[in-house]
C-alpha cells in the first residue's frame, strides 16, 4: 500500500557523529569518527571528546547491563557513565515529590571531573553554519553504556532582538532528540521536530539491540499535516504497522478484505474507510491516476474539484459553538458542543487552469480565494453564517458572527462543520 519504499541503513558505530539533516536521503552520508570494524572491542572506552579519532563502541554483550554504577564508587574509568543522588531543584519540598531526591547521570571525564551528556553536547559549536546538524554521544565501559542524540536548532529570540537590535535575532542551541530522529530524515517545523520524509517511507538502521525499523506516518495526535517516525516490526505481508500507532490513514488490502493498522497489528476494517479501498476501479490504477478519474471534463478557469482519494479519522472530537448572539449575550453555559465522528475527507483538491488542465490546489490558491476568508464580524452581520470550503483532509467549517450587545463587540465562532462523509463514531 505504500508507494514509497525508501530504506536507509546506517551502522550505529560512531561514538560521536555529526550528520546532515538529510539522514536517510539518497545521498551518501558523511559521518566522522566511525572506526573500522576491526577496531571494535568489548573493552574499549567510549568517546570522551568530540573530534577524537580513537573512539569505538562496546560489543553487543555489554548492552545487556542496564544500570550505571554510583559516581562515588572506585574504579571508574574515563568515559564511564555513573549516577548521583541529588536534590531536585525543580521539585523542592512538594509532598508529591517524596523526599525530593533524584538520580542524575554523569560521564566521568577524569581527574575527579563529572559532566552531563547535556554539558558535553553543548561544547560543540551550534551556529547558523551548522544548523540542523546532529551529534551522537555514546559513553560507558564494560558494565554499562548509553547514547544520547542532539540536533542544532535555531530560533528567533524576541529578547535578543529587543536588547541587541543591531545583532542577528536568531539563537542556536543543541536540543536532545530521539534515536530515530538522529538516524532518519527530520526537520524543525512549528516548534517541533517532524519527519522530513513522505508518508510510507521506511528508515532502518542497526544498533546494538539489532535492526530498528521506522515508518514515516501522519501524526495521529494532531490535526496538523505533519509526519512522525513510528517504530514497527516487519512481521506482516500487509506492510508496516507501527507498534504505538492508533489507526489513522494506515490501511492495507488483501484480496477483497481491508485492514486497519491498530497498535502494531492489522485488524479487519469495519465501518467507514477510504473509498479507494472499496472501489474496484482502483485495483489497476496508481493513486495519482485514480485521484483524477472523475474530475469534470467541462470546466471553467478557477473551478475547484475534489479528487477521489480519501483520508479518514476515527473517534475524533469536533467542537463547535451552538448559540446565537442573543443566547450568548445571556451567558448560557451550554453553548459549546463536543461530538465524536468518524470522518472521511478528500486527500486532494484541484483547480482548473488557463492552459485547460487540472492541477493540485496550492496554499496560494486558497490564500487568494475569498471563499476561504471569513469576513469580519460586525453588528450588521450579527448571526450571519459564513461557510469555508473543505481543505485536503479537513471538513468545511461554518462560522457564525456572534455580537455581544453588552460589550458592543463581535467575534466569529465556529458553529458547525460541512463533512464530506461522516458518521457517529464507533470504536471497535
Amino acid at each position: 500500500m505504500f508507494n514509497g519504499n525508501h530504506v536507509c541503513a546506517i551502522a550505529a558505530m560512531a561514538a560521536i557523529s555529526m550528520v546532515s539533516l538529510t539522514a536517510c536521503s539518497d545521498e551518501s552520508l558523511k559521518i566522522t569518527n566511525v572506526p573500522d570494524e576491526s577496531e571494535l572491542s568489548s573493552s574499549s572506552m567510549l568517546s570522551v571528546e568530540p573530534g577524537s579519532s580513537s573512539s569505538s563502541e562496546l560489543s553487543s554483550s555489554s548492552a545487556k547491563v542496564s544500570k550505571p554504577r554510583d559516581c562515588d564508587e572506585e574504579g571508574l574509568t574515563v568515559g564511564s557513565v555513573c549516577v548521583r543522588k541529588e536534590h531536585d531543584p525543580v521539585c523542592g519540598f512538594k509532598a508529591s515529590c517524596g523526599d525530593g531526591i533524584i538520580e542524575n547521570e554523569y560521564v566521568y571525564m577524569g581527574d575527579g571531573v563529572f559532566e552531563t551528556f547535556y554539558d558535553i553536547a553543548h561544547k560543540a559549536p551550534c551556529t547558523a553554519e551548522n544548523e540542523n546538524s546532529k551529534q551522537k554521544l555514546t559513553y560507558g565501559d564494560k558494565s554499562f553504556q548509553k547514547s544520547e542524540y542532539y540536533m542544532c536548532l535555531g530560533g528567533f529570540s524576541e529578547d535578543k532582538a529587543m536588547k541587541h537590535p543591531d545583532e542577528d535575532p536568531m539563537v542556536y542551541e543543541w536540543f536532545q532528540i530521539k534515536e530515530a530522529e538522529y538516524y532518519c530524515a527530520v526537520k524543525y517545523s512549528d516548534s517541533e521536530i517532524v519527519s522530513a520524509a513522505p508518508a510510507g517511507d521506511v528508515c532502518s538502521f542497526e544498533t546494538l539491540e539489532g535492526k530498528q525499523n521506522y515508518l514515516s506516518v501522519y501524526n495521529p495526535n494532531t490535526d496538523v499535516e505533519k509526519m512522525v517516525w513510528e517504530k514497527f516490526e516487519p512481521k506482516s505481508e500487509l506492510g508496516p504497522c507501527p507498534t504505538e500507532y492508533f489507526f489513522n490513514r494506515l490501511f492495507s488490502k488483501s484480496g477483497e478484505k481491508v485492514y486497519k493498522c491498530y497498535l502494531g497489528e492489522w485488524v479487519l476494517a469495519e465501518g467507514m474507510m477510504p473509498q479507494q479501498y472499496l472501489d474496484p476501479r482502483k485495483d489497476n490504477l496508481t493513486d495519482e491516476e485514480y485521484d483524477v478519474l472523475e474530475l469534470p471534463q467541462n470546466a471553467s478557469v478557477g473551478d475547484r474539484a475534489a479528487g477521489l482519494l480519501e483520508d479518514c479519522v476515527y473517534h475524533k472530537e469536533f467542537s463547535y459553538f451552538l448559540c446565537n448572539s442573543e443566547q450568548a449575550d445571556s451567558y448560557i453555559s451550554n453553548c459549546r458542543m463536543h461530538k465524536r465522528y468518524d470522518d472521511c475527507e478528500p486527500r486532494n483538491y484541484y483547480r482548473y487552469r488557463e492552459n485547460g488542465s487540472w492541477t493540485l490546489e496550492t496554499d496560494e490558491d486558497r490564500l487568494n480565494d475569498s471563499r476561504f476568508q471569513v469576513p469580519e464580524c460586525s453588528k450588521e452581520r450579527m448571526d450571519a453564517v459564513f461557510e469555508v470550503p473543505s481543505q485536503p483532509g479537513k471538513p468545511g467549517e461554518a462560522y457564525r458572527c456572534i455580537w455581544y450587545s453588552d460589550e458592543d463587540v463581535g467575534n466569529n465562532k465556529l458553529a458547525g462543520y460541512v463533512f464530506h462523509r461522516a458518521e457517529k463514531s464507533k470504536m471497535f
